[in-house]
């Protein structure tokens, strides 16, 4: 069923993030970013560069001015429909679908890096995966694995997969059913874990999935979560300790950090709301330390909201100049 994605966003679509501000968070010149290994998580160093998909073509803004720096444009006849972090400074990983609803489904995963001035390098081609459609895509912190989600996108098992790539070892595991898929992948420091969310079982559900694990599904590698209430995507501390979970209710978002083994919440980091509309998303994501999140709430009505800069360890947040165009199914922003 080509492009079965399209129309199951619509029907999932939540949840959250959009205002803050905390002066104490500050991006630093590329050349001084690219200097240190890890910036100290209590500096609250923000990454130079954020890039934001905007379909046709990946945009990079200066972090700090809200300058748009640099383009990189969709191959012909793709468009992008995710971008996150590659897991080391300024790498950073997309995935494309066809741009015609009417083209066979074919999911294809890149690569690129920006500058030190914030110039886009070319896109290198990771996987090509015909008759399916791109989900997801993620790398562990320090990179060297990276992760990604297919769904086929016809009606016969097996119905999809999620994959990793890299130091942590190649494997996949299937999806259980057809409609069962994940918006976003986040990814340990080792790899050794990922964190999504679908639908398992018998509901929704955030899920934690060992990548060691023999099991064949999706479901079999993976536990439920307790007590987290479903978000559309999520990130992972590097320990894999902390899940941060973005959760919709209608026009009112939350973003929060939970206990990833008991579910418990530990912290309220940020909360929206937005009027009337009839879809909403969330999205989160983490940059290259994963120790950053870089989160945005929009909806069909309000598709251009700022994106915020958020500590997880002290609470502190930033609103960033730079804006976050609506999406339905994926991660739109990473730095």
């Amino acid at each position: 069923m080509k492009h079965r994605i399209v129309a199951a966003a619509a029907a999932i679509a939540a949840v959250a993030a959009t205002a803050g501000t905390a002066t104490a968070m500050a991006a630093t010149p590329a050349a001084a970013r690219t200097s240190r290994a890890r910036p100290a998580v209590t500096a609250t160093v923000l990454p130079p560069f954020t890039v934001v998909s905007q379909a046709s073509s990946l945009k990079v803004f200066n972090t700090s001015t809200g300058v748009a720096v640099g383009t990189l444009k969709a191959p012909a006849g793709q468009r992008f429909e995710g971008v996150v972090s590659g897991g080391t400074s300024q790498a950073f990983l997309a995935y494309t679908n066809p741009a015609s609803i009417a083209a066979a489904c074919h999911a294809r995963y890149y690569s690129f890096r920006v500058s030190a001035t914030g110039t886009p390098s070319a896109l290198t081609l990771l996987r090509s995966i015909p008759g399916s459609a791109a989900s997801a895509i993620a790398a562990n912190p320090g990179g060297g694995t990276y992760t990604y989600s297919a769904v086929h996108c016809h009606i016969a098992p097996p119905n999809g997969l999620i994959g990793i790539s890299g130091k942590a070892g190649t494997r996949t595991w299937a999806y259980n059913e057809g409609d069962d898929y994940t918006f976003s992948l986040a990814a340990t420091t080792g790899a050794n874990t990922l964190a999504l969310s679908l639908y398992a079982r018998s509901g929704w559900a955030n899920l934690l999935l060992k990548t060691d694990s023999h099991a064949a599904t999706v479901d079999g590698a993976s536990r439920i979560v307790p007590a987290i209430p479903y978000a559309q995507t999520l990130a992972i501390s590097p320990d894999g300790g902390t899940l941060y979970a973005c959760v919709s209710n209608g026009p009112a978002g939350e973003l929060a950090a939970y206990d990833a083994a008991t579910g418990k919440l530990t912290r309220v980091l940020q909360t929206w709301t937005l009027g009337s509309a009839k879809y909403y998303f969330c999205q989160v994501s983490a940059d290259a330390t994963g120790e950053l999140l870089l989160a945005s709430y929009s909806s069909n009505a309000s598709r251009r909201t700022s994106l915020i800069g958020i500590n997880p360890q002290t609470g502190r947040t930033v609103t960033l100049p730079v804006k976050a165009d609506y999406t339905n199914d994926g991660i739109g922003a990473a730095w």
